[in-house]
This record gives C-alpha cells, sequence and structure tokens, in this order.
C-alpha cells in the first residue's frame, strides 16, 4: 500500500472541500441572478424604488436649500446612494449628470428631455429598449433657484444582488468549514482513539494492540507504539520471569545451606564434647567438618558469582575470534584440572574453524563451573567425553559424563548450572542440558559470526 503524507492528505481536503463550496457559490449565484432577473422584470420594484430616492432627495434639497447649479452638494446627496444616475433639466438643457461620460466638448448639453439613456439589470425586455421616453420618467424637483426635472437610473435590484454575493460568500464559508470539519473528523477520531490508548498504555495495560490504520504518519507512530508496547510486555515477563526465579534460589538456598549447617554443628558439637572413641574417630568427624565447610563454601561461590552475573544487565562481548582460539587454553586447563583428580578425558574438537563473538570472561567462568560439577558428581572410573557440535547457524561443544553411583546431588538449586545458563543468555548463546539419574550432559552452542 502506498504511504500518502499526512500532510498530502490534509491538503486533499482542503482542495476538495473548496471546489465543493466554489461550485455551490457559482450554482447558488447563478439561482440568485436568475430569481432577481425574474423578480424585476415581473413587478414595478424599479418604479417603487426610483419614486423613494425622488421624495428623499427633494427633502434633501428643501433642507439644504440647494440649487440645481449646487453639482458639489448634489455630488455628496448621490455618493451616499448605491448604484444611482441622476440627470437634472431645466427646459432643453442639462444642469447636472453624474454620469461616467460627458455631452459634447464640456458646454450644456442641449439635448431633449427624455433623451434615450439605458441602465437596466439582467437581459432587459423589448418593451424597456423602446426608443423615446420609453422606461424613462422625469420627476419635478423644487429648488431653491427654481423648479427642475429630474431623471434618475435606480436598480434596487441590483442592491440586493451585492448584498446576497456577500451573504453567498460568507455562507460557503461556513459550508467549507463544516466539509471540511466533517472530512478531517476521521482523522481526528483517529488521533483521539491513540491518544485512549496511549493513557492505557500508562495505565499498564499491555495486552490491548495498537490500532493500526491507513498509511501515513500517524500509521508510523502506532506501529512505533504497538512496536513499544510489545517490547515492554516482554521486559515485564522477562523481569517476572527472573523475579520468581531469584525468590525460588533463595527458598531452595536457604534449605541446601541449612542441610549441611546442620551436620556441621552436629560435628562440631561432637568434637568439642569429646564424644569420639579414639583419635580416628576424632579425625574422621574432623575430615566431615571440613567436607561440609567446603560445600558451603562453594554454594556461596556459586550464589555470589550467580549475583554478578545478574548485575551485568549489558554486557559487551569481545572481538570476533576464531573458535580454536577462543577454546584451546579454557579446554586446556580443564582437562588438565581433571586429569589431576583421576578422571580420564575424550577429546573430539573436530576439524571446523569457526568464527564466534564470545565474552571470554564468562567462558572461563563457565568452564570452571562445569569443571567443578565433574569432580563432585561424574563417575571417575567412567570418560568425560567433550565432543565438537555443529547445528546449522550454531556451533559448540558438548560435556557428557557418567553420574558417580549412589551420589546424590546436595546442591539441589543447582547453582552452578544457573549461572551457566544466565552467562550463556548474556552471550546471546544456547545452554542445554540432559540430565538422568546415570549420565549428566551439557551442550554450549554459540551462533557463527
Amino acid at each position: 500500500m502506498n504511504r500518502q503524507s499526512l500532510v498530502a492528505k490534509m491538503l486533499h481536503l482542503q482542495v476538495a472541500s473548496a471546489l465543493v463550496c466554489i461550485l455551490l457559490y457559482f450554482a447558488l449565484l447563478f439561482a440568485t441572478r436568475a430569481g432577481l432577473s425574474y423578480y424585476n422584470n415581473h413587478s414595478d420594484i424599479q418604479q417603487r424604488s426610483i419614486a423613494r430616492q425622488v421624495e428623499r432627495f427633494q427633502k434633501y434639497v428643501t433642507a439644504q436649500e440647494i440649487s440645481a447649479k449646487d453639482t458639489r452638494a448634489i455630488d455628496d446627496w448621490v455618493g451616499q446612494q448605491s448604484f444611482l444616475l441622476m440627470n437634472i433639466y431645466r427646459g432643453h438643457r442639462m444642469l447636472y449628470s453624474n454620469f461616467s461620460f460627458s455631452f459634447g466638448d464640456g458646454q450644456d448639453d442641449e439635448r431633449e428631455p427624455g433623451s434615450n439613456f439605458s441602465f437596466s439589470f439582467g437581459d432587459g425586455s423589448d418593451e424597456e429598449r423602446e426608443s423615446g421616453k420609453s422606461g424613462q420618467v422625469f420627476y419635478p424637483v423644487q429648488f431653491s433657484d427654481g423648479p427642475a426635472q429630474v431623471q434618475l437610473f435606480c436598480n434596487v435590484v441590483l442592491n440586493w444582488w451585492v448584498l446576497f454575493s456577500k451573504l453567498l460568500i460568507v455562507f460557503c464559508v461556513g459550508v467549507f468549514l463544516v466539509v471540511f470539519w466533517f472530512a478531517c473528523r476521521r482523522i481526528v477520531k483517529y488521533i483521539i482513539q491513540l491518544s485512549e490508548e496511549i493513557q492505557a498504555m500508562e495505565g499498564g495495560d499491555l495486552d490491548h494492540p495498537i490500532t493500526i490504520r491507513g498509511e501515513d504518519e500517524l500509521t508510523t507512530l502506532a506501529r512505533c507504539l504497538d512496536s513499544m508496547r510489545v517490547t515492554l510486555r516482554q521486559q515485564q515477563e522477562e523481569e517476572a520471569k527472573a523475579s520468581a526465579k531469584v525468590k525460588n534460589l533463595i527458598t531452595e538456598m536457604s534449605h541446601d545451606l541449612r542441610t549441611p549447617l546442620t551436620t556441621l554443628l552436629l560435628y562440631t558439637e561432637i568434637v568439642r564434647s569429646r564424644k569420639y572413641e579414639n583419635d580416628a574417630q576424632k579425625d574422621d568427624y574432623l575430615n566431615k567438618i571440613d567436607t561440609k565447610a567446603r560445600q558451603l563454601k562453594q554454594l556461596s561461590d556459586n550464589l555470589f558469582e550467580y549475583a554478578l552475573v545478574t548485575r551485568d544487565t549489558v554486557v559487551t562481548l569481545d572481538p570476533p575470534a576464531y573458535f580454536s582460539r577462543i577454546f584451546e587454553e579454557p579446554l586446556a586447563e580443564m582437562v588438565d584440572t581433571l586429569q589431576q583428580r583421576g578422571f580420564a578425558c575424550a577429546l573430539d574438537l573436530g576439524s571446523e574453524d569457526l568464527m564466534l563473538t564470545v565474552k571470554m570472561q564468562y567462558i572461563r567462568r563457565v568452564f570452571d563451573n562445569i569443571t567443578s560439577n565433574a569432580i563432585k558428581y561424574a563417575d571417575p572410573g567412567r570418560e568425560i567425553s567433550i565432543t565438537f557440535r555443529k547445528e546449522e547457524k550454531w556451533v559448540g561443544l558438548r560435556f557428557a559424563n557418567h553420574v558417580l553411583p549412589g551420589q546424590h546431588r546436595e546442591e539441589s538449586t543447582q547453582v552452578g548450572l544457573t549461572s551457566i545458563e544466565t552467562m550463556m543468555e548474556k552471550m546471546n548463546a544456547v545452554c542445554r542440558v540432559e540430565q538422568g539419574t546415570e549420565q549428566f550432559a551439557i551442550t554450549l552452542l554459540f551462533p557463527i559470526t
């Protein structure tokens, strides 16, 4: 779908509204003109209007004591009227005329009263165009210097035409605003809807999607808001999972700490009270105390490591490096430590050397946790296998060992494994754990760069 700018859309609405109003204006203007022309041709409105104007002019002349030759005073009165033409005659001589043309070379006009002057509204009729005195009426007016004949050309219908034209302009402007408002109402309603949905987001409702409509700037804004809503919801879900995970870890950790602590206190009380039969039994109790103390230390170290890992919200990975360069040293240290503890290791690292992006600090911690787990729970009589794994765009290692018969995992919280999973997630990697009664395996997979 083609994207249309909101500015262009508003411009189109304005142009469309203006065209509607222009067409309406000319249609009404034509109808008004036709109606006024019909009224003018079928009524005596012109004669009655001229008679009223002559009466008002006579009152003005009498009140001001104006002579027929006082053109300035007559001009003042005529200028106050609308669409009025006047000729003043005395005998055969024209004394005054406000027509836009003149007669002769500026001397007094000798035209007969009743000469043909035409001024009409509309097309006029044949009767109005008759020559002579047809349609031209002379009215006697008494001036201060004597009587004179006044000829008026007054078109009251034209006054109405001008008035109606102005009213039509005002009306059409109002129509334009109404039409434009109705055209913009859909956009305004969409803005109001987006505002309500944003307020719902502010109130914590992240399940209701943002309405996406059209293809303009508002649509882009709606998409961004919906993307932000999805991101916030995912963050809330992750925070809720992390919080539940921490609470569960603390609960189980308190239980796992209580068990060795109880045993430690018991053996300590036995040794302190000298409730042993001989020195050999005493040494056995001391060895058990040492074992439990080391177990507590390991639990506390794992918990501390987990706290450090979860504290790093943003991790900067190291520059890309080859698989062999990343794992050569950590694997060598791991195999050496296991061999010193009596474990045999079988390595199958393949021949592919691919580029990976990791954080070496986390890689060393992960290998330390795997090594510690193997020393505590693996069967020294069986090999620990370390093999190369490649799955589509992922590559890594798989560590597998047989569980020591009769060995129960005292670290039920599995803080070490939790730390490994957390560090792998920080590196955008995957950790898969396979745990059974006889065998334990952990696979580390990293995205190929």
